[in-house]
Formats: structure tokens, C-alpha cells, sequence
């Protein structure tokens, strides 16, 4: 009998060790270390302007793609050797840029700012934001039309004027 109590004692405090020990474990934290680089991606235009709002800008790595409209900054993880290649890419108005970045594990934990200038021109028209070239230059000729149109049909007018006053005064026949 005393080797059954023997037994009980033994599973019990079995149980108990257990217990200690999985609380124990789920206490201890380890830490974990995973190489990767901070990548910040802008858009400019031609002339310099940021296009936050008009470009769309994207970065496609291995097995990560992430894209925004304006900016994109993405935490990509490297592996521990060699290197991982992405393509940075921004389109906007029609135009596309693009450019390829290698990372390797010697950049782990650094901050990497790429810039891409999109081939559009175009300024920055306050209220409106920012406005192409080409837009600028279409805008300008329909203007100019109108106002040659409006010319156009005021010296008609004038005309009829003159000739309906002059059929007025005319002595009648």
C-alpha cells in the first residue's frame, strides 16, 4: 500500500513541475532578429514638383508587392545571406518610372530613400493642384479659339448692325 501512496505523491508532484515549468516558459521571451531594410519610395515630376496625390507608386519584391497612391514606405525583410532584388515603379499622366534596387544584408536596419522622377512637366496652379503641361497647353489654345470665335462673330454682328441702320436711313425708293 505504501507503494501505491508513493506513486500518487510522485504523479502529483510531476504535475505540479509541469505546471512551474509551463508558466516559466510562457514567461521567458526570446528574441528573434529579422534582417530588414525600411524602403521609402517618392514620385517627382520632371520640373521637381512632388506628385503625392498624381502618381501612383508601388515597390515588387520577391514574394512583396505593396503599392499607394503618392507614397509608398514598406519594411521588407532581407534573407541573412545574399541579397533580394525590387523594382521600384511610379505612373502618372500616362508616363511610367522606374527603377531596381538589390538589398543585401549588410543595409538590415537602415532606411533606404529611393526618388523617381516620372517624365511629366507641369505646374503647381494653387486651388487645382498639380496641372501637366500638355493640360496647360490644350487650355490655352481652346481659350485663344474662343476668344478669336468671339471676335469673329462680334465683327459679324457689327456688320449686320451697320447694314440694318444703313437700310434705315436710306431714302425709301
Amino acid at each position: 500500500m505504501v507503494t501505491w501512496q508513493y506513486l500518487l505523491i510522485i504523479i502529483a508532484l510531476i504535475a505540479l513541475l509541469s505546471m512551474v515549468l509551463t508558466s516559466y516558459a510562457q514567461q521567458v521571451q526570446l528574441p528573434i532578429y529579422i534582417p530588414a531594410v525600411n524602403v521609402s519610395i517618392t514620385a517627382l515630376s520632371a520640373n521637381g514638383m512632388p506628385l503625392t496625390k498624381y502618381a501612383i507608386v508601388g515597390l515588387s519584391c520577391a514574394e512583396y508587392n505593396v503599392s499607394n497612391l503618392g507614397l509608398v514606405s514598406a519594411v521588407i525583410p532581407i534573407p541573412s545571406t545574399g541579397s533580394i532584388t525590387c523594382k521600384a515603379y511610379a505612373y502618372s499622366f500616362g508616363m511610367y518610372s522606374s527603377k531596381t534596387i538589390v538589398l543585401t544584408a549588410n543595409e538590415s536596419g537602415e532606411a533606404i530613400s529611393v526618388t523617381l522622377v516620372i517624365p511629366v512637366s507641369g505646374y503647381y496652379v494653387p486651388g487645382i493642384g498639380f496641372v501637366p503641361l500638355g493640360t496647360l497647353v490644350t487650355i490655352a489654345i481652346v481659350i485663344l479659339i474662343t476668344i478669336i470665335l468671339i471676335v469673329i462673330g462680334l465683327m459679324k454682328y457689327a456688320r449686320w448692325r451697320r447694314e440694318r441702320l444703313a437700310r434705315l436711313i436710306r431714302p425709301p425708293e
